[in-house]
């Protein structure tokens, strides 16, 4: 059944990461990291791989368009974020965010691809934001990865990952205080914070409700926390390929008495 599974992560050398080889594990490709010099190859699981798209804006920089344009879609990936690892320095940078997704089960893959564009174009497309995402589906577990860059795109490359907020006029909104009599500029980051991620989820619930119903399903999804709904405390865990597949055809499945106990309770409350 569909499910509200919506997790967030950042991908940064920090925590031993490279950009390039989570690319090509995430399109089930072949790729070289230019930087390190090496060729990552994960094509044995391809058959996982449903689709992928390398969602751009509508407004993108010459060099972008020049590299990306008659690529396949893994190639242009590839030359993407080996321009994000060329241009980050530091030792630690953070290089991009994922986004995993559930899909739901109750929608054919064609359906699934609709629902994905419209949340990807809507949500971060129409906000300057690339979006490099991957459908995979193993053991009837079907899900997206989603990776979006943290700077913005411009012709020399990359952007301030810290951008001024705009005011109505156009120009950057300003904070006076005492030792600033002209103000103070407000920043934000360019690729979203707690707040955005909190927003993509109730587009996300939104969304794929509504496509459920175009599709004569019922159920819908629910993008607040359990606390905003009333479940404060209870925490609904994904259960990943293996259990799900063993939920489906009907298998006595076993939990710790903790998770056990959490799903009981929510049960209950939902019922109340």
């Amino acid at each position: 059944m569909a499910i509200m599974f919506v997790r967030a992560q950042v991908i940064s050398r920090g925590a031993g990461r490279g950009i390039v080889a989570a690319a090509a594990y995430r399109h089930r490709a072949r790729m070289m990291d230019e930087q390190a010099g090496t060729s990552f190859s994960y094509r044995r699981g391809s058959r996982e791989l449903v689709h992928e798209e390398l969602a751009l804006p509508r407004q993108i920089p010459t060099w972008l368009r020049e590299v990306s344009a008659g690529q396949a879609v893994a190639k242009a990936s590839e030359v993407l974020w080996n321009a994000v690892d060329s241009f980050e320095t530091r030792a630690d940078a953070q290089l991009a965010r994922e986004l995993i997704i559930a899909l739901p089960e109750e929608l054919t893959r064609a359906e699934n691809i609709a629902l994905v564009r419209e949340f990807v174009r809507d949500n971060l497309t129409a906000k300057g934001m690339v979006a490099d995402w991957v459908y995979h589906d193993k053991d009837g577990n079907p899900h997206i990865h989603l990776m979006t860059t943290l700077r913005p795109l411009t012709e020399e490359g990359f952007g301030r990952k810290r951008v001024p907020v705009l005011g109505e006029d156009g120009k950057p909104l300003r904070v006076v205080t005492p030792d600033r009599p002209n103000g103070k500029i407000v920043y934000k980051v360019w690729g979203g914070d707690k707040e955005t991620l909190k927003a993509w989820k109730i587009a996300w619930a939104e969304t794929a409700s509504r496509h459920l119903a175009l599709a004569g399903h019922e159920i819908r999804l629910d993008g607040r926390s359990y606390a905003e709904q009333g479940l404060d405390g209870i925490a609904q865990k994904h259960l990943g390929p293996e259990k799900a597949a063993l939920a489906r055809k009907g298998r006595e499945l076993y939990f710790a008495p903790a998770d056990l106990a959490r799903r009981q309770e929510m049960a209950d409350r939902l019922l109340a």
